[in-house]
């Protein structure tokens, strides 16, 4: 299975039910040297409990000099977390911040001890995607999957036998799709948020890209990109439904049941598509008269609502009537690198200017669902 991402990874975590979701990009990753892949891990920390999660959590430092975003996530308006990469005189490198009060102030926190994999890196052995399930129970993974479950006090490895593609949250519950060594398939497995009790979930069979919890709703790709697979109940039933449109590979996003999301890679470019029925069937949602609005496939996409939603093409374009036109918003001259919500209003943005060579992203962050972003200063 070559694997695919877009720009970059959904990591919003919605306050009352949880998401999340797996953006694609074409570059080819390396698979884990494992061999046999378990079906559970061996480590289960004790159940937290308010009180103890409020002293877990570190008090934090400074921001690293240089610190350099590539994967946000959050657990509401104001708790925030990114995973990054910062110059450092003994790597590995990788570095994460955190801020309670939306963007004010923000802190360092501790690491896992493990090589950054973001684009640019040069690297396929370590992490770069972070997920936060509550204030305590965190997730960074790529090639690896590590685990705090003290705020990121501390950090440990987990072996699910071969690279997490793609994590989602919801429910109480950590989903993830796991690559197999040979790279050729991927699975699905799950785990209680607060403990390491990974099982994987049959009935999903062969998985892909694509996956996006909503509450105990599950969406992930079939293993040939061509049907979608959609579970009630957890991941413990699936129904499949046709995909979107052949492709390469879709994202969905479910922020109001039953209106689901797609963004497609179709090859040199992407397409949005609209579900109202649950996934069973989608129309495109590109542009008039429902023509398909035509973006790279590395374009960045996120919805807010079951009626807004944003995608990046040479600029930011954002539709407010389900997908039947479009209008540039946002500030100009931006490579909009990722784009999520943490509800209808409130959502932040990963992009770096067009004219620069490799600068680094800057966060953005919007209040009124996307019509506008305002920079936001991390450092």
């Amino acid at each position: 299975m070559t694997r695919l991402r877009f720009a970059a990874v959904f990591g919003l975590v919605l306050l009352a039910a949880g998401c999340g979701a797996s953006k694609l990009h074409t570059t080819t990753h390396s698979t884990s040297t494992a061999t046999s892949p378990p079906t559970t891990s061996t480590a289960t920390p004790p159940a937290t409990t308010p009180t103890s999660q409020a002293l877990a959590v570190p008090a934090g430092g400074p921001v690293p000099a240089g610190f350099t975003p590539s994967s946000f996530t959050a657990i509401g308006e104001l708790t925030w977390w990114l995973l990054g990469n910062a110059p450092c005189t003994s790597p590995p490198c990788t570095s994460i911040v955190r801020t309670t009060d939306g963007g004010v102030r923000f802190v360092g926190i501790p690491a896992p001890r493990v090589a950054y994999d973001g684009p640019g890196s040069g690297r396929r052995t370590g992490v770069w995607q972070l997920r936060f399930g509550d204030a305590v129970d965190g997730f960074a993974y790529d090639t690896g999957l590590y685990v705090t479950h003290n705020g990121g006090s501390s950090w440990h490895p987990l072996s699910l036998g071969g690279s997490v593609t793609g994590l989602g949250i919801g429910g109480g519950e950590v989903y993830a799709t796991v690559l197999s060594p040979s790279g050729l398939s991927a699975r699905l497995m799950r785990s209680p948020v607060g403990r390491d009790d990974w099982v994987t979930l049959p009935a999903a069979g062969k998985v892909s890209e694509g996956l996006w919890v909503h509450g105990t709703d599950v969406f992930v790709d079939s293993s040939n990109h061509s049907r979608l697979l959609v579970s009630h109940d957890r991941g413990d039933s699936f129904a499949a439904y046709p995909a979107p449109v052949i492709a390469l590979g879709c994202e969905y996003e479910e922020m109001q049941p039953p209106v689901v999301w797609a963004h497609c890679a179709t090859g040199t470019e992407s397409d949005v598509w609209r579900s109202t029925d649950g996934g069973r069937s989608f129309r495109p949602a590109g542009g008039p008269r429902n023509e398909p609005l035509m973006v790279p496939n590395s374009a960045a996409f996120a919805a807010a609502s079951s009626t807004v939603a944003l995608v990046a093409g040479l600029r930011l374009y954002r539709t407010t009537n389900a997908g039947a036109s479009y209008a540039p918003v946002g500030p100009a001259g931006f490579r909009w690198a990722y784009l999520g919500f943490t509800n209808a209003t409130h959502g932040a943005a990963l992009a770096s200017p067009s004219s620069s060579n490799g600068r680094s992203e800057e966060l953005f962050y919007t209040t009124n669902a996307g019509l506008s972003y305002h920079l936001v200063r991390i450092g």
